[in-house]
């Protein structure tokens, strides 16, 4: 990353691409197979708008997450295992996603704590 954008660099160091952030900033990115997966900063994002999205290999968006809206935003992308990327919602739900596509594979809510 520099000054906030995703950067491809040549072997000499020079900027070969990049990728800028949708809205406010990029806080976190994961490499996949032939694939970024990459969160942003909630803030300045429309609402509806989800703050997980992939960019391919060339860093060309590739799909935005279907997005619980009732979770809060991802907090955390935790990593891709075998096709389902697994991802932290502000409401402590375990969210995963069709890595491929980003479609919403299911919600795991956390267990409410004993008193």
């Amino acid at each position: 990353m520099i000054d906030g954008v995703l950067c491809q660099l040549t072997r000499t160091g020079a900027r070969a691409g990049g990728h800028a952030p949708l809205a406010t900033a990029v806080v976190e990115f994961r490499p996949g197979p032939l694939c970024y997966y990459v969160r942003e900063h909630p803030f300045g994002l429309l609402p509806g708008l989800p703050n997980l999205y992939c960019l391919d290999g060339a860093l060309r968006l590739q799909w935005l997450a279907e997005w619980p809206e009732s979770a809060g935003p991802c907090t955390s992308i935790r990593g891709e295992n075998g096709g389902e990327l697994v991802a932290l919602a502000a409401s402590g739900a375990v969210v995963r996603l069709d890595a491929g596509t980003g479609r919403l594979l299911r919600i795991e809510q956390p267990m409410a704590a004993a008193i």
